[in-house]
């Protein structure tokens, strides 16, 4: 009867034989581990072993502040080491912001007056944006005088957004006699969506018109307390 043949094992890429398999020098088979920098498998006493990769949260809190939108942050902790490390964290602090400016004096049937109250949306996304204002006229009028203050919100100088109505002063009084004197005051607001592709400014703008009757007198016409409040509602 023929001797049983012996079997041949042979190495691969990833599993190296040792040995002849005699029992003087039996078969040994050990991993072929890359010798990497980067490679995190290792083979201990207890066993092969690949190091957990932890992740730290942004401590609660820490990031409140009108400084930051709705942002996912992740942060490469290890740079070119390896195993590598990751933060990873939400920022949900919208962007928000408000402004106000100084009073101003409307010319009577002129163009639309910039104030000085700008609000700027600092980054890219869609924003909710109030206006406020009071308007006050100041006037001794007679019979048909009728004198009215319009307020709005201006984008980057030139397009304009919309507006509103505020006070409008108007007389019905017999012509003849004596004038009739008083300040008339009312306050309003405008509220837009303003979508921002990189960053923009909105300015309150306001205007008067109207018409005055023969022997009346505008003593003043005035856009008071403009301001501004925003927030980021949407990337």
């Amino acid at each position: 009867m023929p001797p049983p043949q012996r079997t041949t094992i042979v190495s691969s890429d990833c599993i190296e034989v040792t040995g002849t398999g005699d029992p003087a020098t039996p078969y040994r088979l050990e991993p072929v581990i890359e010798q990497d920098g980067c490679n995190a498998l290792a083979c201990t006493g207890n066993g092969l072993r690949v190091p957990r990769t932890e992740l730290a949260g942004i401590d609660q809190g820490a990031n409140i502040g009108p400084a930051r939108s709705v942002d996912i942050d992740v942060v490469d902790n290890g740079g070119e080491d390896c195993p590598d490390t990751w933060t990873i964290g939400a920022r949900l602090t919208p962007v928000y912001g408000r402004a106000s400016g100084q009073d101003r004096t409307l010319p009577l049937n002129g163009e639309w007056t910039p104030t000085n109250c700008v609000a700027t949306l600092p980054e890219p996304g869609v924003y909710m944006v109030t206006a406020m204002a009071v308007g006050q006229i100041c006037a001794t009028a007679r019979y048909s005088t009728n004198v009215w203050i319009t307020f709005g919100l201006q984008r980057d100088g030139s397009g304009f957004l919309f507006g509103s109505g505020l006070v409008q002063h108007q007389y019905g009084f017999p012509p003849a006699g004596n004038g009739y004197q008083a300040c008339h005051a009312g306050q309003g607001s405008v509220t837009a969506h303003v979508v921002v592709g990189d960053q923009a400014n909105v300015r309150v703008v306001g205007r008067a018109n109207g018409r005055v009757a023969p022997e009346s007198t505008v003593q003043s016409i005035r856009l008071r307390a403009p301001r501004i409040s925003w927030h980021k509602i949407s990337d």
